[in-house]
């Protein structure tokens, strides 16, 4: 576990990962929330993670994944996944909108 978390750091690492493992079915990968905006900086770090998926199959793998790269950046990565259907209809959506106009787009 590294000394100081860093909730950006873990969530690029993550989206470097899932990358490389699923690329083929996220379609968007977005970390945001108070911590990746820098708002957060108390003991226990996180940053919320918004995957927009073609295929959901993959979403327990995803979660795990969020939970080992967690661990090694001492960050709580929270998971929401989304079905790409439902995303279109969902564009508009307060959270989604939220976390596309403050997160960290990486996909």
């Amino acid at each position: 576990m590294s000394d100081g978390s860093n909730p950006t750091d873990a969530a690029a690492a993550f989206a470097e990962r899932a990358e490389a493992e699923y690329g083929e079915t996220i379609r968007h990968l977005v970390a945001f929330g108070s911590a990746v905006r820098g708002d957060d900086r108390d003991v226990h770090s996180e940053a919320e993670l918004l995957l927009v998926l073609e295929d959901t199959e993959p979403e327990r793998d995803l979660e795990a994944l969020a939970r080992e790269i967690g661990l090694e950046h001492g960050t709580v990565l929270s998971v929401h996944v989304l079905p790409a259907d439902r995303y279109e209809e969902q564009t508009d959506h307060e959270f989604v909108e939220r976390a596309f106009a403050e997160g960290e787009v990486y996909v």
